[in-house]
């Protein structure tokens, strides 16, 4: 059956609009996202079934090796033509008046895939919507992505496709509203923790003095090859600073030694890298608590590892920690050059709503014109803090939230600048920076969002190609 020129208009408005909104997520809806429940018999995953259709055969698996318990697997076997493969969820109420959505999910495979938001509408019309192209990605990665959609959406319901012959691995799963305005004053003070990964200098510049005036530390995790390596100074701290952090109460952990996507090492080389990093912090005077995991990549094996060094873990999954809290997988909200303060005040708005309600924000680096997605700019430094100051949250180390380290008195005054030739960090061609392991930045980012650019005119064509084999078959 051919689409309608409302499924069509629908389609136009939807892609012409997606990414327009920059407003972050208040509430998960998919339900069972995490593929924890069971379904009624135990053999698969409550509220979500695998199908394949067209030229397309697939095998379908509940694993229990997920991004974070368990998770969906399938494999294509053959591919002959049109059709695909998919896991996809039970349909789910719109919020009525939200027509801006985030789409995300944790994936891993070895062929490209589509992640899709299906949008149903009144007397049985409905539309596919492309939320994002995906590449093969051999660790866990999140593809996560805004857009809006029309007034009027009755039911949405995810799925994560694959055509080509290879695997995929989803898990995670959530589309949550952009729109805030439903969500109300909440009975409970929120916390925020402040983690700094990396240890760039710029960080210590131009932020950390400005959680000090404020009363407020901060959780540094550091690659620890950096400090006192020649050459590395115009852009890392060095341990005359990391013991500047400790007087003035900062906590200082653990990012391992080279920051490596861990997943791709053997348990031997994991090993190196998170023993010989925690030796590296104690012979500089620190008590390292933790582990932030490089690009938030992580396996059942790794958290294992890590739980004999460490007492916590702090992951990229951006979300909320919620009691009773999981320390060897915290969430790690990324806040970077596009992050906004409205977007933090939805997550304490979150936050307030849970007793115990925990936001762990991640940042890297800073500069007043920021070259790069994992900078913020002073500015939008301080216009966290206010947020959260008008909340009367209460900021508090990572460590000291989970009650592991005691108080902290401050045995000096915050000292004057040490090391660097100006508040703004060197240019990324310096010596220093271009000596990172490849990608290693990059790697902390989500995927770019819908509909940037000009390229909301070829998503139009995409969307209008899945309307049309939406059409011939929806599979329920």
């Amino acid at each position: 059956m051919a689409p309608t020129l409302r499924t069509l208009a629908v389609l136009a408005f939807a892609w012409l609009l997606a990414g327009l909104s920059a407003r972050p997520a208040y509430a998960a809806k998919v339900p069972n996202g995490d593929f924890e429940t069971p379904n009624a018999d135990g053999t698969g995953p409550e509220d979500w079934k695998p199908s394949f259709w067209g030229l397309v055969t697939a095998e379908f698996e509940w694993t229990t090796t997920g991004h974070a318990g368990r998770g969906a697997r399938l494999q294509v076997v053959s591919s002959q033509g049109e059709g695909d493969a998919r896991w996809f969820g039970t349909d789910f109420e719109a919020d009525g008046t939200d027509i801006h959505y985030r789409v995300s999910d944790w994936y891993r495979s070895d062929v490209p895939s589509e992640l899709i938001l299906w949008v149903g509408f009144a007397e049985g019309e409905y539309a596919y919507l492309p939320v994002a192209s995906l590449p093969a990605a051999a660790t866990w990665t999140l593809a996560q992505a805004d857009l809006t959609i029309p007034p009027g959406a009755l039911s949405l319901q995810v799925l994560h496709t694959v055509h080509d012959i290879g695997y995929l691995e989803i898990d995670d799963v959530a589309c949550e509203g952009l729109d805030g305005s439903a969500l109300g004053p909440g009975a409970y003070q929120a916390t925020v923790s402040f983690t700094f990964d990396d240890g760039w200098l710029s960080t210590y510049n131009m932020l950390t003095p400005q959680l000090d005036q404020r009363g407020w530390k901060a959780t540094h995790f550091l690659i620890t090859d950096y400090p006192e390596k020649p050459g590395y100074q115009s852009d890392f701290i060095t341990v005359k600073q990391i013991h500047s952090l400790l007087d003035r109460c900062h906590e200082v952990a653990s990012h391992t030694v080279t920051h490596p996507d861990l997943a791709t090492l053997t348990p031997d080389q994991v090993q190196v890298e998170l023993a010989k990093s925690l030796d590296s912090l104690k012979s500089w005077g620190v008590t390292p608590y933790g582990l932030a995991l490089p690009f938030g990549s992580t396996t059942p094996a790794i958290t294992e590892q890590a739980g004999k060094l460490y007492a916590y873990v702090r992951t990229m999954n951006p979300d909320l920690n919620k009691p009773p809290y999981q320390p060897l997988a915290l969430n790690g909200h990324v806040m970077g050059r596009d992050s906004t303060a409205y977007e933090l005040e939805l997550l304490l708005r979150r936050a307030e709503h849970v007793d115990g309600g925990w936001v762990i924000l991640v940042l890297h680096r800073a500069s007043n014109t920021p070259p790069g997605e994992d900078y913020v700019t002073m500015k939008q430094f301080k216009s966290f803090l206010e947020v959260v100051a008008s909340h009367n949250a209460k900021v508090e180390t990572i460590a000291q939230h989970l009650g592991l380290a005691a108080t902290c008195t401050e045995v000096v005054a915050p000292p004057p600048i040490i090391g660097d030739k100006s508040l703004d960090p060197p240019e990324p061609a310096t010596k220093a920076t271009a000596a990172i392991i490849p990608g290693a930045d990059a790697g902390c980012q989500s995927l770019p969002r819908s509909g940037s650019g000009g390229a909301w005119w070829f998503g139009w064509l995409a969307a209008a190609g899945l309307a049309v084999l939406g059409h011939r078959r929806r599979t329920s």
